[in-house]
């Protein structure tokens, strides 16, 4: 899809519009902003890498129920999502002591909290995103309290499922902040997860894989947000099951008559092969599958000929089944 005009510039992502009035088109930079916008820089591929780690997450959180703005990735960079309607707050989850809330509450980075902490903070650049408090958003009528409590329902549900899935890769949620908009007249959540928007520890050696590196100058920030793709992409993988290639090779019965293939022999004849003395039409069927076992795809996929793609009566078939190289 080709995006139209810009719509929206921020500090990650374009927005273009689309020739759809519910879609638009968002793209991911490379560029890189911390301490207020006050220290800038580039991380290579950064694009690609949250485009992709953001995408795989909402497919995650989709097939657990939370509705997302991912309609479908369109390239390396770029994303068609739903138009919405955007509430003008963060929504910041937190499970281990770390950024601002060291100097808030004094505690040492990598304190596990007791239980789960929900923060908002108003999004305006020119006041450098404040926090607030349930009172401020009903005073200044940012969300409907209604609302706001969906917001935190969800965001709560984003994180159990978050932290489950990250600890399968042996990282460490430690916080993450989220935004949501409105879609249809529903709660729908947008933006991007990644390490742009997420802290991210390696389990084992406390390694930060997220944004911290640039901010805290500790380098090799493509390398950590890589770390966690990498990650990920090889657990989705296996979680989706090893890509089979199936073929399937359909024949006539022997003494069936074949009139395509007498067809195909008389303008062989006529083209001077006439050595040819038999002709017997067939056909190729491939599917791709997603299956762990040779052995159950190869017993599906001779049932599912057997019920549609062969005729029985009249037709034989034989099945072969592969691993899918292309993937």
């Amino acid at each position: 899809m080709q995006p139209n005009r810009i719509i929206y510039e921020g500090k990650a992502k374009k927005i273009y519009a689309t020739g759809a009035e519910n879609l638009v088109l968002m793209v991911f930079k490379d560029e890189a902003t911390a301490l207020d916008g006050a220290k800038k820089g580039i991380i290579e591929n950064k694009g690609i890498m949250n485009n992709r780690i953001s995408n795989l997450l909402y497919e995650v959180l989709e097939q657990n129920g939370i509705e997302t703005h991912l309609v479908k990735p369109v390239d390396d960079r770029s994303v068609l999502v739903k138009k919405m309607d955007m509430v003008p707050l963060e929504v910041v989850v937190r499970n281990v002591v770390a950024g601002s809330l060291v100097k808030r509450l004094g505690k040492p980075e990598g304190t596990e909290l007791k239980s789960t902490v929900v923060e908002y903070y108003y999004k305006d650049d020119a006041l450098h995103d404040p926090m607030v408090n349930q009172c401020h958003i009903k005073a200044m009528g940012w969300a409907q309290p209604e609302h706001l409590k969906e917001m935190q329902a969800r965001a709560l549900a984003v994180n159990t499922i978050l932290k489950e899935l990250f600890a399968q890769i042996n990282i460490i949620l430690v916080d993450f902040k989220l935004e949501f908009g409105f879609y249809e007249g529903r709660i729908v959540l947008g933006d991007e997860i990644s390490p742009d928007s997420c802290r991210l520890w390696d389990r084992k050696s406390l390694e930060k894989l997220d944004k911290d590196r640039f901010r805290r100058d500790m380098g090799q920030e493509s390398e950590a947000y890589r770390e966690v793709m990498v990650r990920l992409e090889k657990y989705m993988a296996n979680r989706r099951g090893n890509r089979l290639k199936a073929r399937v090779y359909i024949t006539l019965k022997p003494g069936v008559l074949d009139p395509q293939g007498e067809a195909v022999k008389k303008s062989l004849h006529v083209l001077g092969y006439e050595e040819v003395e038999e002709v017997r039409m067939g056909k190729f069927i491939e599917l791709g599958l997603q299956s762990r076992d040779k052995s159950a795809a190869k017993r599906e996929v001779e049932e599912l000929s057997h019920k549609l793609l062969a005729n029985p009566v009249i037709e034989d078939y034989r099945v072969e089944v592969l691993e899918d190289e292309t993937t």
